[in-house]
């Protein structure tokens, strides 16, 4: 009887290659599944900091064009202010605007001129004034532009020179 239970403990194959074998199997299964969802986190994150990511901002191109000539006023012998002298710029957005503009420019300095002559040389002295002068030849271009070239648009006016004497 002892024989037979040393030969049937020794058919018995142990059970510890086989645990051994299924440990492996489940430790590489979970290895594996905790790198993907760490991949798969970290490719989540990435594509939400895309999203949340400011876009870029947009190329903002702009065209400038100085008048050549100054414009020079003679104001009559009783004003405060006998001669003024200014020079222009403006720009644009788009070429085209300002190949309008060269075109154009004896009837936009004649306009000008016109503009210049009818300001009060006491409001010219102040900011304001020269304020309100910028802004009105704004709007004097501007109607200008829609005449000739309804699709061309000045951005802004500057005084490149201002000389009052």
């Amino acid at each position: 009887m002892a024989q037979t239970e040393q030969e049937s403990v020794a058919a018995k194959p142990s059970k510890k290659p086989l645990i051994i074998l299924i440990l492996a199997v489940i430790l590489s299964l979970a290895t594996g599944a905790g790198g993907m969802y760490f991949f798969m986190v970290k490719q989540n994150a990435h594509k939400i900091e895309e999203a949340c990511a400011e876009p870029p901002l947009p190329v903002i191109t702009t065209f400038y064009h100085e008048l050549e000539k100054p414009l020079i006023v003679n104001f009559p012998q009783g004003s405060s202010v006998r001669l003024v002298k200014v020079t222009l710029a403006f720009s644009s957005g788009d070429q085209e605007t300002i190949a309008v503009l060269k075109k154009n420019e004896p009837m936009l300095l004649n306009n000008l001129l016109m503009l210049l002559s009818a300001q009060n040389t006491d409001d010219l002295k102040t900011h304001e004034g020269k304020v309100a002068l910028r802004n009105a030849v704004f709007d004097d271009v501007t109607e200008m532009l829609e005449k000739m070239s309804p699709e061309a648009e000045i951005k802004e006016v500057y005084f490149t020179s201002f000389i009052m004497q």
